[in-house]
């Protein structure tokens, strides 16, 4: 299994976007701590490690396993790592100014400065932690794939079916499936060569697990993009892009999951399209070729001759 890389030297990512990375696997004494430190960077160190400890109402033994889990020697090195990126990056604003918040009287002026912090936020942390050679692996494969099978449920399915019609733009075989029937009957036919992906934020949607635990007992390629890097679904895959969530009042977990999975499905497709550039240019021009007569704007003009 290729998993991204969530320890202290992994180079696309400082301290905040590991914190945020780990977050949802932390014991919930250590995961409060991480939380008080994302939630306020420069105040949540500004003092020692008991007004740490105090402020996220945990212990000083809280604050040290999160230093151990990070790879730092001790509160000091989490100190500055963290007032020293804060100060310097856009984690520092973005954390500072703007709570994940959003009370009743907040204006939409406000709202949308916070969504807009935090749907940055999780792209970017999304994206610098991706790992690359997992992309790229799985790119290759698809391209040359007979099958492309893509499973997902509930709301993760909107971001498969978004993949399989970029896929199928440009000339991969690639079928959804959010019906676990169809999908293990799918994914039985499938073999060595062919590909099945899974969708989950948490890892743990037992009909996507079921379909891609098939998909894999067929031989297939096996890639899993979820939020859970320690999950059931995780553990099952060949290759694990990591998405991370940044949730607001209405906007938890899944719901707050979107804009990472579909940043992951488009360095997906990406990938994929680079992988037979020729291929990628020739179908995307005969597509909208085939497509250009049924665009509105077109029929209108065909239908209203211009005036002489």
């Amino acid at each position: 299994m290729s998993v991204t890389q969530a320890t202290p030297g992994f180079a696309g990512e400082g301290i905040l976007g590991r914190l945020r990375l780990l977050l949802p696997d932390l014991p919930e004494s250590t995961r409060l701590t991480a939380q008080r430190i994302l939630d306020d960077p420069h105040s949540a160190v500004a003092g020692t490690i008991n007004d740490l400890a105090e402020g996220a109402g945990t212990s000083t033994g809280a604050v040290s396993r999160l230093c151990r889990a990070l790879g730092l020697d001790g509160y000091p090195s989490l100190r500055v790592s963290v007032l020293t990126e804060a100060g310097s990056t856009p984690y520092g604003s973005w954390n500072a100014d703007i709570s994940r918040e959003i009370g009743a009287d907040d204006s939409l002026a406000d709202v949308a400065r916070t969504l807009q912090a935090v749907q940055a936020r999780a792209v970017h942390t999304t994206l610098a932690g991706l790992d690359l050679d997992a992309v790229a692996t799985a790119a290759a494969a698809i391209g040359g794939a007979r099958r492309v099978n893509v499973y997902a449920v509930s709301g993760s399915a909107v971001m498969a079916r978004e993949l399989e019609l970029r896929l199928s733009r440009i000339g991969i075989p690639c079928w959804t499936y959010a019906d676990v029937h169809d999908g293990l009957v799918a994914a039985a036919q499938l073999r060595e060569g062919d590909v099945a992906i899974a969708l989950s934020y948490s890892g743990e949607t037992d009909e996507t697990l079921d379909m891609l635990a098939c998909a894999r007992d067929h031989g297939a390629l096996t890639v899993a993009i979820t939020a859970g890097h320690r999950s059931r679904l995780a553990d099952l895959a060949d290759h694990v892009l990591v998405t991370v969530a940044e949730a607001t009042t209405f906007r938890d977990g899944p719901l707050a999951s979107r804009h990472s999975e579909l940043a992951v499905v488009e360095m997906l497709y990406l990938a994929v399209g680079q992988h037979d550039y020729d291929r990628t240019v020739q179908m995307l021009a005969e597509t909208a070729r085939a497509v250009r007569p049924r665009r509105p704007e077109r029929r209108t003009r065909t239908a209203r001759p211009h005036p002489r």
